[in-house]
């Protein structure tokens, strides 16, 4: 029996189909997004698909076009259900007590007031660093319970200057939805996860290319 092979047309008009394609793609893996969003009642919901949309990402970045997007959404999603939802009320609570503190701070003043100040700006930092890197770490590597946060953490304070340029991408990002809420919240979901899968493959590969240099 032959193989059937998928035929895509050449020149400008194969560049603007694979656009398409494209954003076809990304129209599809939002809707995934939503609905298995939805599946999980919102808050159950929201971390899980959250972690397939990365995980599917992740596989195109890496070049694996051709993958049955449903299949890979829903074995993660499935799959990672749990745990995931686990590390999201880690993060939940963590953020908790950090608004508490920064609440807390209007009702201290002098001396302790500089200390509570202090004290919340690290552990902000900390924070930040480790959510902005975790998600993408939880879908690359396979690690232990614990050594998910830590590995987190550890990649965002070595590559801190791409903590600091997700940031900045997460701001234009908002402003866009501020202003062209329809056009951007079509496809919000995969351009955070586009982006954010992006810029830490790169540190994932020079952190390996690294590894391999020193285990030699």
């Amino acid at each position: 029996m032959k193989r059937m092979v998928k035929m895509k047309p050449d020149g400008m008009t194969g560049k603007i189909y694979q656009v398409l394609e494209l954003f076809m793609k990304i129209a599809y893996l939002n809707l995934l997004w939503m609905l298995f969003t939805l599946l999980g009642f919102g808050i159950f919901g929201v971390v899980p698909a959250s972690v397939a949309l990365l995980a599917v990402v992740r596989k195109w970045l890496m070049k694996d076009t051709d993958i049955p997007i449903f299949t890979l959404y829903f074995r993660t999603y499935k799959n990672q259900f749990i745990q995931s939802n686990i590390f999201g009320l880690i993060f939940a609570f963590a953020f908790i007590i950090l608004y508490i503190n920064y609440s807390y701070l209007f009702v201290e003043s002098g001396l302790l007031q500089v200390i509570l100040t202090i004290g919340l700006i690290l552990n902000s930092i900390i924070f930040l660093v480790t959510f902005i890197y975790f998600f993408p770490v939880y879908v690359h590597y396979n690690l232990r319970f614990l050594e998910y946060l830590k590995h987190s953490f550890l990649m965002g304070m070595i590559n801190i200057h791409f903590v600091l340029l997700l940031s900045f991408i997460f701001v234009i990002i908002y402003h866009l939805f501020i202003y062209f809420p329809v056009y951007v919240g079509l496809f919000l979901p995969s351009m955070i996860g586009l982006t954010l899968m992006s810029i830490t493959l790169i540190s994932f590969n020079i952190f390996e290319k690294k590894r391999v240099r020193l285990g030699k």
